[in-house]
């Protein structure tokens, strides 16, 4: 049964709390946008899984921010992001290793709260769904001990994965200059495959950025 309740739960979370802020508030929000890059650490969970390992791949992308006086932040960006799983395994006896690299163009929605201002830094946590958009899915293989490696595009992997992503992230100030540092975890919560059982994409990413 695909756990699919976590995204709903949290649009319905961003609708009130939309509808909860005054005319007054948005009269003095403002926009801001980023761009950050980083390094994301990824695996596969769930499905009959035993040997799977994280890989890590570098990405990055743009954010754009609804600020309001009050704390709260809306935001949506776009990323490209790399992820999967290193694999082992056995075919006809023989064992096998591998990485499936799944790479998505990922689409936040999501709501935060920035703490005030403590000396020069400004602390921010945030949730809401991300949807990813595959581009390319490749799997590598080869025989363990073996240097003939193996690819080829992977037509398992679905064109979207639905995501539920948290983060926390600091705002410093560097001369005239905004700098966000910040860490983010995505839990994907619909089906990474066609094929059964389900697997689940899983990743955390550290970013660092800069804010206009």
């Amino acid at each position: 049964m695909k756990r699919i309740f976590a995204p709903r739960t949290v649009f319905a979370a961003i609708i009130i709390v939309a509808g909860s802020f005054s005319i007054t508030q948005a009269t003095f929000a403002q926009f801001r946008a980023a761009i950050q890059l980083g390094m994301t650490g990824s695996t596969f969970r769930g499905g009959n899984l035993e040997n799977n390992s994280a890989i890590v791949r570098f990405g990055g992308g743009a954010a754009l921010r609804y600020e309001y006086p009050s704390g709260f932040e809306f935001e949506t960006g776009l990323y490209y992001v790399t992820k999967g799983s290193g694999l082992e395994g056995t075919y006809f006896q023989i064992p096998i290793e591998g990485t499936s690299e799944i790479t998505y163009i990922e689409m936040p929605l999501l709501i935060g709260y920035r703490f005030m201002r403590t000396s020069r830094f400004s602390p921010r946590v945030y949730a809401g769904p991300a949807m990813a958009f595959k581009t390319d899915a490749q799997i590598k293989f080869n025989a363990k001990g073996s240097d003939i490696i193996q690819q080829e595009e992977d037509l398992t992997v679905e064109d979207k994965d639905l995501g539920l992503m948290f983060g926390v992230d600091v705002n410093t100030q560097f001369g005239s200059e905004t700098l966000n540092f910040g860490i983010r975890t995505t839990l994907g919560y619909s089906n990474a495959r066609t094929a059964k059982p389900e697997i689940y994409n899983s990743s955390i990413a550290a970013m660092v950025g800069i804010v206009f």
